[in-house]
């Protein structure tokens, strides 16, 4: 979540989700749901959005949120505000335990605290299973009047789809890459020009993402070694390839990582063969040419080869057979 936008007016993007949030978290809003659900690719502003929206509905001001009273120092604060409840998976696990569910339906019909209204924020709710969703149908279907629940999902379709049904789903999508430029050049106006272009060409519209190759220098490396990949991948050198993918053997959530980033650039490279300019105008330069020597064919079996092994790591296939097949597969396309 980015803690530096404080009212709707600063979101960046997704006219539509932020339209229908402010004005059903307007004071006496007649249009309040009783459930939402975010979903869209990671790093499109899901949390952030879920985050303004659930300020909005304890905060005191006019203009919802104001970002000044009492309760919205509360809700941005360190601490948050005692009727936002956030609900995640717990660190180390795959899944949403049913009995953190059932601890949501406890807390679920205890009465606000300080406001008129309560939020239960729910996480990654694409980590539910089948019996963590079903124990949450009744109180989602019919919440006290008080409380609103928040989903935000990555995923929409590994979301069990009783609930689903049962939100009103909005989906945010990523931002045309001049904005994105535009707020890059904004927020970091200390960063050089390098940086910045490499922030813009990883996220790609992606704010996150591109906020995250700045501030993190894990996500910075990852997306290096993507673009390393690639170009192992247009000069047909397996050494190159297989050096890349050793870095990888230790950590499930880097392989993870780097997994989404190739999948970003082969998405642009399969762009940047019908609009090399747009791309290059963005800086692109790189993304242009590994456009020339990899076919839009190949970019579209990678990113389902991609699709396949981030399936295999969710179904806790292990991380070291991922990566063999992955390599195994890559070098099959690139002789092909």
């Amino acid at each position: 979540m980015d803690s530096t936008i404080t009212r709707f007016d600063d979101f960046i993007g997704n006219a539509h989700p932020v339209n229908v949030l402010r004005r059903a978290s307007r004071k006496g809003s007649l249009s309040l749901g009783h459930a939402y659900l975010l979903h869209g690719t990671g790093g499109t502003g899901k949390k952030t959005l879920a985050a303004l929206t659930a300020a909005a509905l304890v905060c005191q001001g006019e203009e919802r949120p104001c970002g000044e009273c009492p309760a919205c120092k509360k809700a941005f604060g360190a601490f948050g505000h005692p009727d936002i409840l956030t609900f995640r998976t717990p660190e180390g696990k795959t899944q949403f335990p049913v009995e953190l569910i059932r601890e949501i339906r406890r807390q679920a019909y205890v009465l606000p605290n300080e406001s008129e209204k309560k939020v239960i924020l729910i996480e990654n709710a694409e980590q539910m299973n089948t019996a963590s969703a079903n124990a949450l149908l009744k109180v989602l279907e019919e919440p006290p009047e008080y409380l609103v629940f928040l989903l935000t999902c990555d995923n929409l379709s590994a979301l069990p789809e009783t609930i689903p049904s049962r939100c009103i789903c909005l989906e945010t999508h990523e931002v045309p890459l001049r904005r994105a430029e535009q707020w890059l050049v904004r927020r970091f106006p200390e960063e050089s020009p390098e940086r910045l272009s490499g922030a813009l060409i990883c996220g790609n519209g992606n704010l996150g993402m591109s906020l995250r190759y700045l501030t993190d220098e894990e996500t910075e490396k990852c997306f290096a070694d993507a673009l390393a990949l690639c170009r192992a991948l247009v000069s047909g050198k397996e050494y190159d390839l297989l050096s890349v993918l050793s870095g990888y053997e230790g950590s499930r959530g880097k392989f993870s990582l780097l997994l989404r980033l190739i999948d970003r650039l082969m998405g642009q490279i399969a762009r940047a063969a019908f609009m090399p300019d747009q791309l290059l105008q963005a800086g692109g330069q790189e993304i242009a040419a590994l456009a020339v020597r990899l076919a839009p064919e190949k970019t579209v079996r990678i990113h389902r080869l991609i699709g396949e092994i981030a399936d295999a790591l969710r179904a806790n296939v292990s991380l070291s057979l991922s990566i063999a097949v992955f390599s195994s597969r890559l070098k099959t396309i690139m002789e092909e």
